[in-house]
């Protein structure tokens, strides 16, 4: 019996989700090649792994058996290419998902740190908002996402690269007390918001109602520069990064609204699919994290490089916190 980790792999993702042409996807390959891979392997194994059915694959009695043991070799492989290949560079493409805020700051610094370790790998950066990265996720259209969240499902794996303090802001013609204002203070002033998407609204959602927080002018844009300058001109309080406006704060442009309870640090997490076992996400959540930095400015990134680790570090699924 001669069986490959490729041949597992494709017969797991196939497996996983129930598809070759998704699996080839996934995988930046042909179905006719993932088709080929799992063909072998049950030829190897001496009998059908999936059922091909009009809804899409299904697994066979020997195909179930064989899951847990094909997803086991994949953990083994990437553990194998981390400890025996760690300093091997990186080739093909991958796509990563930023939120505006990332894009604002600290991508710059991790795009030239990816290029100085890895010059053969083509990294494809998107700028959206958190909710349609996950969208990406899911859609197999993006590798990685970073953005506010420190869980997405057990079907995502949660690394935690970098927090920011995401603090209440306001131009100080608004004339708001410096006492700290109760939860249901801010109803008396105009809030401005990021849209919908924003996954660091649904970072905060539970937080806020938890306390009790109520807004009764509400402005949402999906921009954290149109925010910022919104914020300036007096249209209403915002929360935003203070590593992002502490400048501003300095030149007296806006300052900081105390409240009681303060909002808690933004947590900013590299998700992936659980199920995406490969060395390169492994080696960008580790570049990830060392590239995060919110207090800079996009051309600041050549003045600041990061320093390369001396092993990288198997990530972690995080939980959230209980209530």
């Amino acid at each position: 019996m001669n069986i490959t980790f490729r041949q597992l792999e494709a017969f797991f993702l196939s497996a996983r989700l129930r598809s070759f042409s998704a699996a080839a996807a996934r995988l930046h390959t042909t179905q006719s090649a993932i088709s080929k891979r799992v063909a072998e392997l049950e030829t190897s194994c001496g009998t059908p792994l999936l059922h091909r059915t009009p809804r899409g694959l299904e697994l066979t009695h020997a195909g179930r058996q064989l899951v847990p043991l094909a997803e086991e070799s994949q953990r083994l492989r990437v553990r194998i290419e981390q400890e025996v290949s760690a300093d091997h560079p990186l080739r093909g493409t991958f796509r990563v998902g930023v939120t505006e805020l990332t894009a604002l700051t600290w991508l710059t610094r991790f795009i030239q740190c990816v290029q100085e370790q890895h010059p053969a790998l083509m990294l494809e950066p998107v700028v959206d908002a958190g909710l349609k990265l996950f969208e990406g996720l899911e859609a197999n259209r993006i590798d990685l996402a970073i953005m506010p969240g420190t869980f997405w499902g057990a079907e995502y794996e949660t690394v935690k690269v970098g927090q920011v303090e995401d603090l209440w802001v306001a131009s100080p013609r608004l004339q708001i007390p410096k006492r700290p204002l109760l939860p249901h203070e801010f109803e008396a002033y105009p809030m401005l918001e990021q849209s919908t998407g924003a996954s660091k609204n649904r970072f905060y959602a539970a937080w806020r109602a938890e306390h009790g927080f109520r807004f009764n002018q509400v402005f949402a844009t999906n921009s954290t520069t149109v925010l910022r300058e919104l914020t300036i001109s007096g249209f209403g309080i915002s929360q935003l990064a203070l590593d992002y406006v502490r400048e501003d704060i300095r030149q007296g442009l806006l300052r900081i609204v105390k409240s009681n309870p303060m909002p808690p640090p933004m947590v900013y997490s590299a998700v992936y699919r659980a199920d995406s076992f490969s060395l390169p996400i492994r080696r960008m959540v580790d570049l990830a994290a060392q590239a995060c930095d919110f207090s800079l400015k996009a051309n600041q990134a050549s003045l600041h490089p990061p320093a390369r680790p001396a092993k990288p570090s198997p990530p972690g699924r995080r939980r959230p916190p209980k209530a």
